[in-house]
């Protein structure tokens, strides 16, 4: 059987708690790959100071590679070859082809509106959601949206034993424009790379 995981996202830039989701995937589910996919643009999101495309591909090698995780972190382009605005119906079909079992990884802030992205319930029940715990998280509200993914939509759910740290790419850009420090936020390989590509300052 061939298996795979995805972790997707805009990754501007990759960070320590993408990284974390990604090993605890790999290590709790004994997933032999895990695909890091950045997304071509989102329907969700801002992209104004969204870093090119190439710039956070290396920034996702170099943050693998500074892991030490490069047996089983894969950087993939297959949204990013698609083009135009990522939606995830698009990337499950495209995987259904190629693995017999997929994992997609999002943390809980994703599991609480996922019913409402484009076409859900026709991706839902092609994969299995595998979900990143993080601090604060409210169990009743996770177990009632569980409830409501399985039972109406066909969802496959499965959560890790993982505590994430609270980091999010909007913060590491909000503190790299104002100068302050990021370290221990994402790797020091990335740092180095987005201050001599001089990214986020505007």
């Amino acid at each position: 059987m061939k298996i795979t995981g995805v972790l997707g996202g805009s990754f501007n830039p990759i960070h320590n708690a993408h990284l974390d989701m990604a090993e605890c995937a790999h290590n709790q589910f004994d997933i032999p790959e895990i695909l890091i996919m950045p997304t071509a643009a989102t329907y969700y999101k801002d992209g104004s100071a969204l870093a090119s495309p190439d710039k956070r591909m290396e920034m996702i090698r170099l943050a693998i590679k500074e892991r030490n995780a490069e047996s089983f972190m894969k950087p993939s382009t297959l949204d990013l070859d698609r083009g135009g605005l990522t939606y995830t119906y698009d990337t499950i079909n495209e995987l259904r082809g190629l693995y017999d079992k997929i994992y997609f990884i999002i943390g809980t802030d994703s599991l609480m509106y996922i019913d409402k992205w484009v076409k859900a319930e026709s991706f839902l029940p092609q994969c299995t959601l595998l979900i990143s715990l993080r601090p604060g998280d409210m169990p009743d509200d996770i177990q009632k949206q569980t409830c409501f993914l399985e039972n109406d939509l066909g969802a496959h759910i499965e959560f890790m034993n993982t505590k994430v740290s609270p980091v999010s790419s909007s913060e590491i850009r909000r503190r790299i424009k104002a100068k302050k420090d990021v370290a221990g936020m994402l790797p020091d390989s990335v740092i180095r790379y987005i201050i001599k590509n001089e990214l986020y300052i505007e």
